[in-house]
């Protein structure tokens, strides 16, 4: 695998291949691409965070620019991503089709760039579409491009490798309009994905292949890259913080985490060529054993070899650096989430592996000419194994539940899997698969809040009031300050008409979170119910600006109207829940005691006539007032 010095330098003036090679080389990796991941245009979301982050974040579903750059979700800072969900959004709505199309697009794009920068850098063509291939369809890309919550991922890349390939316009041409639009297109990487925090170390990597030493001139040209890095990793950081999704020793020692990291980093390493038992969530594990501890020998020494070829194998060091520097930033030595690994955190940086595995085949058909068959035939059994990988790790993700069956085949121990397969049946109307998958989450996880929250809703539904108020009050006394147990318990509160007790929860809960949807309207429920009509219809108002489309809290809104015998008001509200649900044929009979009430007997008898047409049981008396009246 060695390479010379007079070898680099030739590779950097001169590239093999023709125009056409590159033009049908970027079509089959497209083609590849679109056959290995077009399936996912038929898949739905997943309910793991593609909820919180796309159909149920207000700030997207109301195209508010403010609110996706001036706040976080669930502790991550993706501004730019988010406003992509947003425009989606605004045309598609919830056909998740359009989300998968365009992550499918990205990635394209992002592997078409891995081409161009390959290429850029003075490798053959049959290196540099080897990179790319490996890049496109290996399976550990599938989670960054089959998630929809992982728009980040394949968005930062994009603008990563853009910035990337304009410095290499700027370190060859020296024209400052290439620095500055390399550093604007950082910016945009940045916004899209905390990850891209590493490019400066990149850039200073690219000098390092273009030039064999880093110049004080390269250091200082940095510094913009370095600042902007800074920001967006203290703005992470404290948003992180803010969540409260920071782990820096309460489950492990800052010591124990490196040992952790070094592990994924090894994992990492070896999942690159050998991509085995591949989950969307890799359990911490309960203690460390003596294999994590080992692994800071390996992970150490893959670094050490890097630094020993500095100058006797480029390729060795900066396929190494590039990845290191571009993974060091997710091994979880500062705990984030609900997993130490993830195959979404290799998206960028094993562009460095497959840039040293493609180079050393490409080598080995050098030297060894009378094996060239037999290399060539790795050449492509190799990525069609990886293929097949792919094909089916691709499917995991069509819905919540093919995804969280996977995870509890692998990893049965996860209690988050249950979960959400649980919360899943559940919106199926699957009550009993989904208690079953709740109960079994408890059971690995007593002591988590969220879980008694579900299953109490069930109980809530059936119209079992006192199992429910029993979870909900377990989830309270997990976590008091749980805003979805608070309104919840004060809906179970409301119907069984103790609405003092409902009125202190659902206070609480908006207190907690001003904009929680669920206690507005429930509290506007428990106002209704004691005439306090105005207060009612603040939340009514407050609830639909964030939720505008909800037909039944709309008529509510019409029927405080109607109780303050604002009947002009009461009627236009009336209109709007009825174009927005046509079906209820109360909404028709509520708009008909409205028009009876403003002395319109004509529309109210219309009305009441196509109510009981919808099969309500109107009150024959009312009929026989209405007719007598016109």
């Amino acid at each position: 695998m060695k390479n010379t010095k007079s070898e680099s330098n030739k590779s950097t003036k001169k590239i093999p291949g023709k125009k056409s090679n590159w033009f049908l080389g970027g079509t089959v990796l497209t083609v590849l691409i679109v056959a290995f991941y077009g399936q996912t245009i038929n898949f739905d979301f997943v309910n793991w965070d593609d909820d919180v982050n796309v159909y149920n974040n207000r700030n997207v579903v109301n195209f508010d620019v403010k609110g996706i750059f001036s706040e976080h979700v669930i502790g991550n800072y993706n501004p730019l991503s988010n406003l992509t969900f947003a425009l989606e959004y605004q045309i598609f709505k919830n056909d998740a089709k359009w989300y998968h199309f365009n992550n499918v697009l990205l990635h394209i794009i992002c592997t078409l760039l891995v081409l161009v920068l390959m290429k850029r850098m003075g490798l053959s063509f049959f290196s540099s579409f080897l990179v790319a291939l490996l890049f496109g369809i290996h399976p550990m890309r599938v989670e960054s491009v089959a998630w929809v919550t992982e728009r980040k991922d394949v968005l930062f890349s994009a603008f990563y490798l853009t910035s990337l390939l304009f410095y290499i316009s700027y370190f060859k041409t020296g024209k400052w309009i290439y620095y500055f639009l390399s550093l604007f297109i950082f910016s945009l990487s940045l916004l899209s994905k905390i990850q891209a925090v590493s490019l400066p170390f990149s850039l200073l990597l690219i000098d390092y292949w273009f030039s064999e030493k880093i110049k004080l001139k390269s250091i200082l040209n940095k510094i913009p890259f370095l600042l902007l890095s800074l920001a967006t990793g203290l703005t992470g950081i404290y948003f992180l913080r803010q969540q409260g999704s920071l782990d820096t020793g309460e489950t492990f020692s800052l010591i124990q985490r490196m040992f952790l990291g070094s592990y994924s980093f090894v994992v990492y390493i070896i999942k690159s060529i050998f991509p085995y038992q591949l989950s969307a969530i890799y359990p911490y594990p309960v203690k460390l054993t003596l294999i994590h501890y080992l692994s800071m020998i390996p992970a150490l020494a893959v670094v050490i070899i890097a630094f020993l070829s500095v100058k006797k194998n480029k390729n060795l060091t900066f396929g190494i650096l590039f990845f290191t520097l571009n993974v060091v930033f997710v091994l979880q030595i500062v705990g984030a989430g609900q997993g130490f690994i993830a195959d979404r955190f290799t998206y960028l940086p094993y562009i460095g592996l497959f840039f040293i595995y493609s180079i050393f085949i490409e080598h080995l058909l050098r030297k060894f000419q009378e094996m060239k068959i037999l290399i060539y035939s790795i050449s492509v059994i190799y990525p069609v194994f990886l293929s097949i990988s792919t094909i089916k790790q691709v499917k995991i993700w069509e819905n919540a539940e093919s995804l969280w069956v996977d995870v509890i085949k692998k990893h049965p121990e996860v209690s988050v899997a249950y979960n959400n397969l649980g919360h899943y049946y559940n919106q199926k109307n699957e009550t009993e698969k989904a208690l079953k998958n709740y109960n079994k989450a408890i059971d690995l996880e007593p002591q988590k809040a969220l879980t008694y929250n579900n299953r109490g809703k069930i109980y809530f539904d059936r119209g079992e009031y006192d199992l429910a108020l029993k979870d909900y009050n377990k989830s309270l006394s997990v976590d008091s300050l749980f805003p979805n147990a608070l309104a919840n318990r004060g809906a179970v509160f409301g119907v069984k008409k103790e609405y003092s007790k409902a009125l202190i929860d659902l206070t609480k809960a908006l207190q907690i979170d001003p904009e929680y949807a669920n206690a507005l309207s429930n509290r506007a429920f428990v106002y209704f119910n004691l005439n306090e009509y105005e207060k009612s219809i603040t939340d009514c108002r407050n609830y639909l600006q964030l939720k505008p489309n909800d037909a039944d809290l709309t008529n509510m809104l019409g029927l405080c109207y109607a109780r303050l015998k604002y009947y002009d008001t009461a009627i236009q509200i009336y209109n709007k829940s009825i174009q927005l649900d046509p079906g209820k044929a109360a909404f028709f009979m509520n708009r008909s005691y409205a028009y009876n009430a403003k002395g319109d007997k004509t529309k109210a008898l219309q009305d009441a006539l196509h109510a009981r047409q919808m099969g309500l049981n109107v009150n024959p008396a009312y009929l026989e007032m209405l007719n007598n009246q016109q």
